[in-house]
């Protein structure tokens, strides 16, 4: 069964996270990939160490259950 998948890909390493409803946290490291379901409440953070912090995400539907 298709299901909606979100992940977000980290441009640059800094102090900046994603967090997620559960309280974990994903550090922004350059090169990293999070992947998740869609519907899993998280939000980014603003960095203070560097101008930008740079994600490219993504929304789609998978093949595969996660």
């Amino acid at each position: 069964m298709k299901q909606w998948t979100t992940s977000i890909f980290y441009m640059n390493t800094n102090d900046g996270y994603t967090k997620f409803e559960d309280g974990s946290k994903v550090e922004s490291v350059a090169n990293r990939l999070v992947t998740f379901t869609s519907n899993m409440k998280h939000l980014g953070t603003s960095c203070t160490d560097e101008s930008k912090r740079v994600v490219i995400n993504f929304n789609y539907f998978s093949k595969y259950s996660l």
